[in-house]
């Protein structure tokens, strides 16, 4: 069965790794309150030469807009070679959100301290 695993940090963070087409991974937090697919800082997405698409008006928790850039990445995800939209943070934020949880279960055991997605 296809799957993806990580850790819980000592912060109790849930973390996985995303690789990406090119075969470089990259350890992001699962965000279950980020319904898009990935936030990856502006060095990540320049290093990987991820094409920048648009940009797109996002709204926080809190109620305030900002505009970030908007960028594609194909991604080896549960054993398939997927695009996602990528959001661009200016900050050193690497998130993955539910759009890529969709048709998956995901299982964090705070116990054993580990993160398993699977279809």
């Amino acid at each position: 069965m296809p799957h993806e695993l990580g850790s819980v940090t000592l912060a109790r963070e849930a973390r996985v790794q995303v690789r990406f087409a090119n075969g470089e991974a990259h350890e992001c937090l699962v965000d279950t309150g980020f319904d898009g697919a990935l936030i990856l800082p502006r060095t990540l997405v320049a290093r990987l030469q991820l094409p920048i698409i648009g940009q797109l008006v996002i709204q926080t928790v809190g109620g305030a807009r900002s505009t970030a850039e908007l960028a594609l990445a194909e991604v080896v995800w549960l054993a398939e070679t997927r695009t996602f939209e990528v959001i661009v943070s200016t900050h050193d934020d690497s998130l993955i959100g539910t759009e890529m949880l969709i048709g998956a279960r995901l299982v964090i055991d705070y116990v054993a301290g580990t993160v398993e997605i699977s279809k």
